[in-house]
């Protein structure tokens, strides 16, 4: 991968370069011992609870693996590392001609990827080759405070008004959280225990503290708190802390990771996946992405995304540092369809020059939403807090953002949360490929959800018309929505004072209006008047 900067049963150990890694396929889930009718045998009371409340169904692919499948697999010799549920495979780690055997049985179909796929990339001398820096782009360049970054997405205000992502759990797929769990700016996060769980799919172990510092700069764009130096868009919500991405190599395994991590981020309920992680090219070039390949369909992590979109989870990803690059476009898996891949700007809500282009190949505005990723304010391994730049900043920003904004309205689904964040961002009516629909805010997105959902119960109670806010305020926003669907064609609204004199009117064919700004009448308290053919409405208004 590049990292964007500038329900799983772990089955065994192994040794990481004693032979050849492979994900192999089954044809089917014939004979499963499980059953949708018993989903607590691989599903958490919370992922069920999130299914159930976005409507979805338990289908046969939630199911892991048939058991069996495995236990003829382990009698070759190989060894299972992970299975997986949605792609009806398992990583295994064996040898060519035990592979050829495999391969040979009757419930198998294939292999993901183009032969192995191990975790690292090896010299002839069986030794690891270390790459560069992944995150080498990435500069400390000096102090600075989270206001900018949160006001710009509105999200200081969200905090004011309440929602700091109480009750939301998200899922951070990485590279290693080096130290999160010694530093002050993460005290509120361990002291509440709000970790609710840690493993590492690179080195086959439940810590992830002790690896690689990426991590931590992600998680400090959300979950960090600490009074005057820095805080997250979702310093109250729970985290689960997966490491997926191998900094010493960029490998389909890393691919393969994140399937695995975001099956467990199902299995447990989480709420919000963020990855600021992405895959273009690979250490054995034959497995290279062309720009083509980024269709929404074709790349497994680009799959795992929608698989996991698909079971209410809303995903949000870094759209790429390579819009200066030589590649310029999003990666994998920022091009899946159901997700949110986020774009970098400034402070001043500029461009940053990083940032990957979209669309799609098949069209799609790409990225979906930006955030600040140029000079964000981050948490360092070290305790320090400093800026940095990448849409691996952004991206966060953002999946702390939504989760937050979710608690507000916790009965929509995740598809529901991607929209009204997408139709209150600033260039919603006129996206591009740079920023797509722009940079979302809080408010706007909040009178949106709480407008439809109190449209959808009045409708239920035969209300004719709603005027929403009311009290108005200043006016200039207040909606004027005619619900009553046989009211006629030809609408005449009005407001009078409390005598009946007529202080503005408007005739039109429109059922949905926008008031004057109130400020311009006399009055505080002043009547609407609705009127058409088969309605005639009254209602008080308030400044």
């Amino acid at each position: 991968m590049k990292i964007f900067i500038l329900g799983l049963l772990i089955l065994t150990s192994y040794t990481t370069f004693a032979q050849n890694q492979y994900f192999v396929l089954f044809k089917n889930k014939a004979n499963s011992p499980y059953s949708v009718s018993r989903p607590k045998e691989f599903l958490s009371d919370r992922s069920i609870k999130r299914r159930t409340n976005q409507k979805i169904s338990i289908t046969e692919r939630d199911f892991p693996p048939n058991p069996s499948y495995l236990s003829e697999i382990s009698k070759t010799g190989a060894k299972v590392l992970y299975k997986s549920r949605w792609i009806n495979g398992a990583l295994i780690q064996t040898d060519a001609a035990t592979l050829t055997k495999i391969l040979n049985l009757t419930f198998v179909r294939g292999l993901e990827g183009k032969g192995d796929i191990r975790n690292a990339r090896l010299n002839e001398q069986g030794q690891t080759i270390n790459k560069k820096d992944k995150f080498g782009n990435e500069g400390i360049l000096d102090n600075g405070l989270s206001q900018t970054q949160l006001a710009m997405l509105g999200a200081d205000k969200m905090h004011t008004k309440g929602f700091h992502g109480e009750g939301m759990l998200i899922g951070v797929l990485d590279s290693g959280f080096l130290n999160a769990n010694k530093l002050t700016f993460f005290n509120d996060l361990f002291n509440n225990k709000r970790v609710i769980g840690t493993w590492d799919f690179v080195n086959n172990e439940s810590n992830v503290y002790n690896d690689h510092n990426h991590g931590t700069n992600v998680l400090s764009c959300m979950a960090a708190f600490e009074n005057s130096r820095i805080v997250g868009t979702a310093y109250k919500a729970s985290y689960l802390l997966l490491t997926t991405e191998d900094v010493a190599s960029e490998t389909k395994r890393e691919e393969a990771n994140w399937l695995f991590g975001a099956e467990m981020a199902d299995s447990v309920g989480v709420d919000v996946i963020n990855t600021s992680l992405g895959y273009t090219e690979f250490d054995n070039p034959i497995q290279n992405y062309k720009y083509t390949d980024m269709n929404g369909d074709r790349a497994l992590a680009t799959r795992a995304a929608d698989w996991a979109a698909q079971a209410g989870i809303l995903v949000v990803a870094s759209a790429g540092n390579d819009g200066s690059g030589s590649w310029k476009y999003i990666g994998t898996p920022a091009d899946a369809d159901s997700i949110i891949a986020v774009g970098a700007v400034s402070s001043s809500q500029n461009i940053a020059s990083f940032s990957s282009y979209g669309p799609s190949v098949d069209g799609r505005v790409k990225p979906e939403l930006s955030a600040q990723g140029s000079n964000t304010t981050i948490g360092n391994t070290n305790g320090t807090v400093g800026l940095s730049s990448g849409t691996s900043f952004s991206s966060p920003l953002m999946a702390g953002f939504a989760a937050s904004f979710w608690q507000a309205f916790p009965n929509l689904t995740n598809m529901q949360v991607r929209e009204y964040l997408i139709r209150s961002a600033n260039q919603y009516t006129n996206p591009d490929n740079r920023v797509g629909y722009g940079i979302p805010n809080f408010d706007k997105a909040y009178e949106l959800a709480e407008l439809e959902a109190l449209i959808n119960e009045l409708k239920k109670s035969g209300q004719e018309v709603i005027v929403f806010p009311n009290p108005i305020n200043d006016g200039s926003n207040t909606k004027v929505w005619v619900l009553k669907n046989d009211a006629g064609t030809n609408f005449e609204y009005s407001i009078t004072d409390l005598t009946g004199k007529i202080l503005w009117n408007l005739s039109t064919k429109e059922s949905k209006i926008t008031l004057p700004a109130i400020n311009d009448l006399p009055l505080s308290n002043v009547i609407l008047k609705v009127t058409a053919e088969n309605l005639k409405y009254s209602t008080k208004i308030i400044r």
